[in-house]
């Protein structure tokens, strides 16, 4: 005589119930710990100061991820007292408006169209800009290849075409809040070393290995600009605040290729000049290779 399936497991006392329950049980703690890795790897990843994973550009080079440090100390900062004008908008500003301490996390400016030159070397920027902060990408983009391919700019050398991209870059110019600007580069005036530096694994998909300290932002193909000095400009500069602008850029770009800081006593301060500050008998300059005109 067959025997009902509620009778299936008597003879243990276990019942299609207790197995239904326990089966539920097992997926329902199955999801549970899928959901929280999924959760915590997230959550790992909004921690990072780079955005997720770019594709490759055709000069990958591997170079290690910029980490921000803990203690930073910014200066007293004067305040915005102007309106926005032309010059801001054509360098990528939206508003005069800016945070001083920024989300951390940055997302990179869609790349515009280039066309690569057929002799020269290429060398490929990301411009990454901080969460947070408000930018016309369009115009931020023109300004700084713009600057970065200027005739009187470093390009000379080589010779170099800057090209940007959306993925791995040779070259990054970070736009950053004041305290993040300070965080991820506590030396932005030491150059670079020239010497191998720690990489990646070969593998578009590995992640670098963080550095835990200050790091020298030029070894690491890193120009950072605190959006507080693109909008006021520099003492020297005046009213030339596009001046200032390709200087920062110029003089970030001069470290990246293993330039030192200059002196200046009189006449066209060297772009290599730390001009924050100049003697009175120096003229600023924001060109590695001013014009004779």
């Amino acid at each position: 005589m067959p025997r009902g399936p509620h009778r299936l497991f008597a003879s243990r006392r276990i019942t299609l119930a207790g197995v239904a329950l326990t089966i539920v049980t097992v997926l329902v703690g199955f999801g549970i710990g899928v959901a929280a890795g999924w959760g915590t790897s997230l959550f790992a990843d909004r921690l990072q100061s780079t955005p997720s994973s770019p594709s490759p550009s055709p000069s990958e080079s591997g170079k290690p991820t910029v980490t921000p440090t803990i203690d930073v100390s910014v200066p007293p900062l004067e305040p915005v007292l102007r309106e926005i004008d032309d010059d801001d908008k054509a360098a990528g500003l939206r508003t005069l408006d800016f945070p001083y301490r920024g989300e951390g996390t940055f997302s990179p400016v869609p790349a515009q169209p280039a066309t690569t030159p057929d002799a020269g070397v290429v060398q490929y920027v990301r411009i990454d800009v901080e969460d947070g902060l408000q930018m016309i990408n369009g115009t931020l983009s023109v300004f700084v290849m713009s600057a970065l391919n200027d005739p009187q700019g470093w390009g000379k050398e080589g010779p170099t075409t800057y090209v940007q991209t959306e993925g791995a870059p040779d070259i990054r110019v970070i736009f950053a809040s004041p305290v993040t600007a300070a965080a991820l580069c506590p030396t932005p005036h030491e150059p670079a070393s020239l010497a191998p530096v720690e990489t990646s694994s070969p593998s578009p998909d590995a992640s670098p290995s963080p550095s835990p300290t200050a790091i020298q932002c030029a070894d690491h193909g890193a120009i950072v600009v605190s959006v507080y000095d693109w909008i006021q400009g520099l003492g020297p500069f005046a009213a030339d605040r596009n001046g200032a602008r390709a200087y920062l850029l110029n003089h970030g770009l001069g470290h990246v290729l293993g330039k030192a800081d200059d002196r200046c006593k009189k006449g066209v301060a060297a772009v290599m000049v730390d001009q924050r500050e100049l003697p009175a008998k120096c003229k600023p300059n924001p060109w590695p290779f001013p014009s004779k005109d």
